[in-house]
């Protein structure tokens, strides 16, 4: 068009050449729009393949659609927990217990309470030194005994220095005495989930609460230190498995007014029962 006027009169006229601007223009801003609007629904896509629906213990959520949300590890053949029966007996190389006190810094995270950032505590487990990282409390119990439950299984959770490779310690906990040694703990069990940021992947990575108390970590554990072993994985998304699992066949007590305070914030965060499949559970016979 600009070349044929130009080429029939010689000069543009000013009033052909304001609205040629405008046209090109007005042009250049619905593009600018579609672009943004493009960029807009591929973000919005991508949020939405891996954080649509967020992990759960019910609903769309929940466990048996833990694979189908971006967590297929949660689908295999290793999973955890389980029921612990019918394991064979075995004279297993004793946990080596270097625990030390800890200060307690707490956090909620929607599907647990936590104590986290924990320092200068260790096991050694077949030659293997785990340093202890966190621990987190399940009711009613995720693993079973016999087919019974608990009212609640703390997890110590443990990890190489190189962070390659994991270890649990559970614990379960039955209703009797007051547990004195938690009560640090249990005084400041935090009720609403914790402040968080969101990372890269768009997961939250949360902020603990530094309590100002100290806990005693080896006065969580039972007097009887014998276990079930087995190779199992993660309770949680991403259900990671590899993860060396030691259960501890002696419970320790809690009364039944701290169980309800845990209850009161948190229950029913435990992953249903997997199956052993093919893999071996043993059961520590000698102290």
């Amino acid at each position: 068009m600009l070349v044929a006027l130009a080429g029939c009169e010689g000069v543009v006229p000013e009033s052909t050449t304001e609205m040629i601007s405008a046209t090109a223009e007005a042009v250049a801003g619905q593009a600018a729009e579609v672009a943004e609007q493009a960029i807009a629904e591929v973000e919005e896509h991508t949020a939405g393949e891996t954080h649509a629906v967020h992990w759960a213990y019910e609903g769309e959520g929940g466990p048996e659609n833990w694979d189908e949300l971006g967590y297929p590890d949660c689908a295999g053949a290793t999973q955890s927990p389980i029921n612990l029966a019918s394991a064979t007996g075995a004279d297993l190389e004793n946990i080596q217990f270097a625990y030390g006190d800890a200060a307690v810094k707490m956090l909620n995270n929607g599907h647990t309470i936590q104590v986290d950032q924990i320092e200068g505590s260790q096991v050694v487990i077949g030659g293997e030194t785990y340093f202890l990282k966190q621990f987190h409390f399940h009711s009613p119990s995720e693993h079973t005994l016999n087919g019974g439950a608990f009212p609640i299984e703390m997890h110590l959770v443990h990890k190489t220095a190189d962070e390659s490779k994991a270890a649990v310690v559970g614990v379960f906990i039955r209703e009797g005495a007051e547990n004195a040694a938690l009560a640090s703990v249990w005084a400041h069990l935090p009720a609403e989930e914790s402040p968080y940021v969101l990372d890269e992947h768009g997961e939250k990575v949360y902020t603990p609460q530094d309590t100002g108390e100290s806990i005693s970590l080896a006065a969580l554990l039972p007097a009887e230190a014998l276990f079930f072993r087995y190779e199992g994985s993660l309770t949680t998304p991403p259900c990671t498995s590899g993860i060396l699992w030691s259960v501890l066949q002696m419970p320790i007590e809690m009364s039944a007014e701290q169980i309800a305070q845990f209850t009161r914030i948190m229950e029913g965060n435990n992953r249903p029962l997997q199956d052993l499949n093919a893999r071996t559970l043993q059961v520590d016979e000698t102290p």
